[in-house]
């Protein structure tokens, strides 16, 4: 196991596998055998990965330089609408930056789930008695998890840009 986990390691340095891969192989690693099998019992879908996190903010203009900065990143760009701009990240997630009376906090987060369907899905979610936030999507859905965060559901390819 050490070995392996050497490896993994190696080729995050290496530059060959990203960081979210090298996180997901060695909590892979370091789960029982059997953790799996439980785990899957019972799942409503299975996630595979984190789309956005959309972050509420007072001035647009200075939170992308801010992030820009700290973060080393391109540009944003605009998606869904007039106030909200995305960092693409080389992953393929986004930080989605929204102009809100309200700044300060993360609005909600996106997850990619394996074989989204927006009908199926959301018949699963409300079959396991997890009620679904309305919303103005067709494509996608949200949830609130039992403290009240808002969880966005979609596919691991959805696309939020404007045309």
């Amino acid at each position: 196991m050490v070995d392996r986990m050497n490896t993994l390691i190696t080729s995050y340095e290496n530059g060959t596998i990203t960081r979210r891969h090298l996180l997901q192989a060695l909590a892979l690693l370091a789960a029982p055998a059997t953790a799996g099998a439980q785990a899957a019992e019972g799942n409503v879908m299975k996630a595979r990965t984190l789309h956005h996190v959309n972050i509420r903010v007072s001035d647009l203009t200075r939170s992308e330089a801010f992030y820009r900065r700290l973060l080393g990143l391109p540009a944003s760009r605009r998606v869904i609408g007039p106030d909200n701009h995305g960092f693409d990240l080389p992953n393929g997630s986004l930080i989605i930056l929204e102009k809100s009376d309200s700044p300060g906090r993360v609005d909600h987060f996106c997850v990619g789930v394996e074989g989204f369907d927006a009908d199926k899905t959301r018949a699963a979610v409300t079959d396991a008695g997890i009620d679904i936030v309305p919303a103005r999507t067709r494509d996608s859905f949200y949830v609130n998890d039992l403290d009240g965060v808002r969880v966005q559901v979609s596919a691991v390819d959805w696309n939020p840009s404007l045309p």
